[in-house]
């Protein structure tokens, strides 16, 4: 572990000095330990910093609590103290961003701007790491974030100002000052975007082989990778697709609860997705392997790859049904939007999500919207406008999680307790959506029997006034 000697300042979140003088700093790929020359040390994990700012031979260390650590006086030892804790911080917000187990590209380092709709805008230097499916921004003065290459809309190259432009949606991505790099990083870009975007296809001509080429490009535009699009929407490019879906994405294992979810889903409501499984997935299938904490837990043996041990299963929750051995393997699920009236066409203000694929365990159900905006789902002319951000939000989530199960089900003690769990509780608190469906899910419905299943979901459905 390194060990480094000097001075620091405790500021408490108002910016008074709380504490100060000589201390000894220790610090590994996890955790940051300060030991005061005089007074009881303080430890913490790296994940629990917003960032690590360098200047003036200083080191500032704000904590997500609002206080901040201040090292200075480090001598020869500043510049390997600086450059190691750096790293070691970025690593461990990989590690929280939970993009560790997937495969990297290539790393670069500039400037963002970042442009969200409902989110104050962000800006600085950062370092970037594009990897196959993802990109993370570790900015070393704010806190760090992702985005999913697949949301990703286009990418934009100005020769001029040489900057790169990321637009998803509403959402702005500008990155710049990569000099001689710039065409490097937008060219990288848009090779991973278009690789997935090839995968995309591939894997929906696999499922949907009736479609000719003008049906899937629209297909391709509507459902892609690692999202979700209404079935009603895909029907009407062929009338085919529902039936296919419902052939090919539902594993015969779970038929059963797919039948009955879908018989209680307001009409039209119906969201399908799926998200192709990659070699770093089926390497990370331990992850969570042995983290049981409950009798549901080990039932709920969510894994990657094809075959489930209850007894040793990861939460990533992947697997396909049969299918061609050539065909890419693929995690399938849907949305569920159940009805507000049994046999309506409107929704109440529950959705179930279920991963129709072998690595489908539990059947998880979640608040669409706010209590207090529920009853204009009743209204049919506001219902469509509010369903689909709804959907969209729950799935954008699941994406950025690469669909694992327990940052979102387990309890706050659990996430908070359990050292296993850690970096899940840091990506709670850090990520503003995390927190939304967490405080919006329901409750889950674990695969033990088709009757045990309905006595669970008709508990969840009954408290949640459905």
């Amino acid at each position: 572990m390194a060990d480094f000697n000097g001075k620091f300042q405790y500021l408490a979140a108002g910016g008074s000095v709380a504490q100060q003088g000589p201390c000894r700093v220790q610090f590994d790929d996890e955790k940051f330990t300060l030991t005061p020359e005089s007074g009881a040390p303080m430890a913490f994990d790296l994940g629990d910093l917003n960032a690590v700012v360098a200047a003036d031979w200083e080191l500032g260390l704000p904590l997500y609590t609002g206080s901040s650590i201040v090292l200075r006086q480090f001598g020869k030892a500043y510049e390997t103290l600086s450059r190691d804790l750096l790293e070691a911080y970025r690593k461990r917000a990989i590690q929280c961003l939970l993009l560790e187990d997937l495969k990297e590209i290539e790393r670069f380092t500039g400037s963002f701007e970042l442009n969200q709709a409902g989110s104050p805008p962000r800006s600085g230097t950062a370092e970037l790491r594009l990897y196959k499916s993802n990109l993370a921004v570790l900015p070393t003065n704010t806190q760090s974030f992702q985005w999913r290459l697949a949301d990703v809309d286009s990418v934009g190259f100005d020769a001029n100002t040489y900057e790169v432009v990321l637009q998803a949606g509403a959402d702005r991505l500008k990155i710049s000052k990569l000099a001689k790099r710039t065409e490097e990083f937008a060219s990288k870009a848009r090779t991973a975007i278009s690789a997935l975007a090839t995968e995309n296809a591939q894997a929906l001509h696999g499922i949907f082989p009736f479609l000719n080429p003008d049906q899937l490009q629209a297909t391709a535009s509507l459902l892609r990778e690692g999202q979700s699009a209404s079935v009603a929407k895909l029907a009407s490019i062929n009338s085919k697709i529902p039936t296919a879906l419902a052939a090919n994405a539902v594993d015969k294992d779970l038929k059963p609860y797919y039948d009955d979810l879908l018989a209680r889903t307001a009409t039209g409501a119906l969201y399908a997705g799926f998200k192709l499984i990659r070699p770093e997935d089926k390497e990370s299938s331990g992850d969570d392997a042995d983290a049981t904490s409950s009798t549901d837990e080990s039932q709920d043996g969510e894994t990657h790859g094809t075959a489930v041990s209850t007894s040793a299963a990861d939460d990533s929750g992947n697997g396909a049904p049969d299918a061609d051995e050539d065909a890419p393997e693929v995690l399938y699920w849907f949305f569920f939007p159940i009805a507000a009236t049994a046999g309506g066409a409107q929704p109440g203000n529950v959705v179930a999500w279920e991963a129709s694929s072998r690595g489908g365990r539990a059947t998880y159900f979640f608040r669409l919207l706010d209590p207090a905006q529920a009853a204009q789902l009743q209204d049919s002319a506001k219902a469509p406008a509010l369903l689909e951000p709804g959907v969209r939000r729950l799935n954008r989530v699941l994406g950025m999680l690469n669909f694992r199960r327990r940052p979102i089900y387990l309890s706050n003690d659990d996430l908070e307790m359990d050292p296993k769990y850690h970096r899940y509780a840091i990506a709670a608190r850090r990520i503003p959506e995390l927190r939304e469906v967490r405080a919006s899910f329901l409750g889950r419905a674990i695969h033990s029997s088709y009757e045990a299943w309905q006595k669970q979901v008709a508990s969840i459905l009954g408290k949640a006034s459905l």
